[in-house]
């Protein structure tokens, strides 16, 4: 293979195990058209709207929606908010279950849609939503409850870009507790997903931005550790990571549905990346492996605290800031990974120091920084954040992170 004008060899695995979902992709600038059908073959007369404020008070996409499908279209819960609050999850659910409604339909992005499969999971297994989700035991290990029960059927409606569009994993934030709540069910799956051009054009510039960032972060991330990945997943993020590289620089023309639809596919397939025997989000299936090299692991556990502690820092906001310290304190522990890194970017020195100065660069070229002191974030707030991140299951299921804290907060403290 050959990146940047480099070569970067590749030993590809040929024993492997791949699934295809089914899956149906409307996309276009009438992708919402092929929806009423779409509920008609799920058996569905009694959709529920699942979305936040900003879709039902700022765009037209519930009159767009009742117009299509009239009777089928059964109400619209609309208060979901980021990162899926625990008390508007519930409130969904009682919403829906009110309206006695058969499907659900998901507008909006990873928030909303990973809401729609806790909504379904609510509605159709017995108990609180505590003893559905992941259990730990003491030494923080988790295990998935098995949720046996069918589920509505989901159609994904996106604004904007997010692997979340096809996942059967779903977290949500219990804010009493101040905890993450997480959940695996297959059956959530969507039956659709819905690139509509008109839909994505309604999302802020902002949210485009976020969209673009991860998917250049996570393509040179997963490309950069897929040494011993398969064809099939190394096709995938070979691809998106070149989507990616096309976006960056078109992420802020609002006009430019084609790029957001472009977004739209590169996070399919990062989730077609795992259903072929990737695993770009660390835990091999059926044990406690990690296979996410620590550069990676290491910015998805702090980004992913900084976003659940509830300061108002977006998880793409925070990846953005800790992609280049994350190399320069973890580098040392995954050389290859860090010169691979240095040769997508087609840069000359591969060095640590030389590769985190590279991306560090071209990230904030495409106008991505984050002061976290300015945002309210403290050094000792920062402690008790990289304390947290270790219980990130899918990135500490094996506790190799329990010991490298300082390291986390070597990361911190260059963004403080």
């Amino acid at each position: 293979m050959t990146v940047g004008g480099a070569s970067m060899p590749r030993a590809h695995a040929h024993t492997f195990r791949a699934v295809s979902h089914p899956l149906r992709v409307f996309s276009g600038e009438d992708a919402l058209a092929h929806l009423p059908a779409e509920l008609a073959r799920a058996g569905a007369s009694r959709a529920v709207v699942l979305c936040g404020r900003s879709v039902q008070d700022r765009t037209d996409l519930i009159a767009r929606l009742r117009g299509l499908l009239g009777p089928r279209l059964a109400g619209v819960y609309a208060d979901l908010g980021a990162g899926a609050p625990r008390r508007q999850v519930e409130a969904a659910a009682d919403a829906v279950a009110a309206l006695a409604g058969d499907a659900l339909i998901a507008i909006g992005a990873g928030s909303v849609t990973k809401a729609a499969r806790v909504v379904a999971i609510r509605l159709a297994e017995d108990g609180p939503l505590d003893a559905l989700a992941t259990r730990y035991d003491a030494s923080g290990r988790g295990t998935s409850t098995r949720l046996p029960a069918p589920k509505l059927p989901i159609f994904n409606v996106l604004t904007a870009a997010t692997t979340s569009q096809n996942r059967a994993g779903a977290s949500i934030r219990d804010e009493a507790a101040n905890r993450q709540l997480e959940f695996f069910d297959p059956k959530t799956r969507p039956r659709a997903v819905f690139w509509d051009a008109r839909v994505l054009l309604t999302a802020p510039r902002s949210l485009t931005r976020s969209s673009a960032g991860m998917e250049y972060w996570w393509g040179l991330m997963n490309l950069a550790s897929g040494s011993d990945e398969n064809p099939l997943v190394l096709a995938s993020r070979r691809q998106a990571w070149a989507i990616a590289q096309e976006a960056m620089p078109r992420m802020d023309d609002d006009t430019d549905w084609q790029v957001r639809v472009e977004l739209c596919a590169a996070a399919l397939l990062r989730t077609r990346d795992e259903d072929d025997g990737g695993v770009p989000l660390g835990v091999t299936p059926g044990s406690h492996e990690i296979r996410m090299h620590p550069v990676t692991r290491a910015t998805y556990m702090l980004a992913q605290g900084l976003f659940n502690a509830g300061i108002g820092i977006s998880q793409p906001g925070a990846t953005m800031a800790l992609a280049a310290p994350a190399v320069r304190a973890f580098g040392d522990l995954c050389p290859q990974v860090v010169a691979d890194i240095g040769h997508l970017l087609g840069v000359a020195d591969t060095s640590t120091a030389g590769v985190a100065d590279a991306l560090e660069s071209r990230l904030r070229d495409f106008g991505f920084t984050l002061d976290l002191r300015a945002a309210g974030v403290s050094r000792e707030s920062a402690a008790v954040v990289s304390a947290a991140s270790l219980r990130t299951f899918n990135c500490n299921a094996d506790g190799w992170m329990d010991d490298k804290q300082p390291r986390l907060q070597t990361m911190l403290d260059a963004v403080l």
